[in-house]
């Protein structure tokens, strides 16, 4: 295609969307609307959505409202969604412990869920991926809203 035929992209962003990504005019025209389900989809397309979260967001869905997103996951399912994709703004690295050569010490997790191992964290990470939905961590809130363009559009 020639950059002369591209069009960008129609996204729609919910309306709970407290600070909503940020898109290049070229790659997208954005308006706010409810989403039964998810945060980003394209304008018409009542099958398929892109939920973001923040890392702690993230934690605390999969812990404390593990029941509520499970029903969200569902309520996808029953709009014949082919995926449920969840962008992550932070890094699976944040998550676990991590060593340090240079200090030759450990670093704990950095997040405000002390109570969760990043054993619990993978666990549920893969019932997610048997549900059908799948986690992409990105390290910020530039890269998410990259690799939610990237989704987007492959729709």
């Amino acid at each position: 295609m020639s950059a002369n035929t591209f069009k960008p992209l129609e996204i729609v962003i919910d309306t709970r969307e407290q600070r909503p990504w940020a898109f290049e005019p070229w790659q997208a025209t954005v308006s706010i609307g409810t989403l039964r389900t998810g945060d980003y989809a394209l304008f018409g397309d009542f099958g398929f959505s892109v939920e973001r979260k923040s890392l702690d967001d993230f934690l605390g869905t999969i812990s404390s409202g593990w029941e509520r997103f499970q029903r969200e996951i569902w309520r996808a399912k029953e709009s014949c969604f082919p995926a449920f994709p969840v962008v992550v703004e932070g890094s699976l690295a944040q998550v676990c412990f991590a060593w340090n050569a240079e200090t030759n010490t450990v670093r704990g997790p950095q997040h405000n869920h002390p109570n969760l191992s990043p054993g619990f964290v993978n666990k549920r990470i893969a019932e997610l991926t048997m549900m059908g939905c799948s986690v992409v961590f990105a390290e910020n809130a530039q890269y998410a809203s990259a690799v939610a363009y990237a989704i987007l559009k492959e729709r």
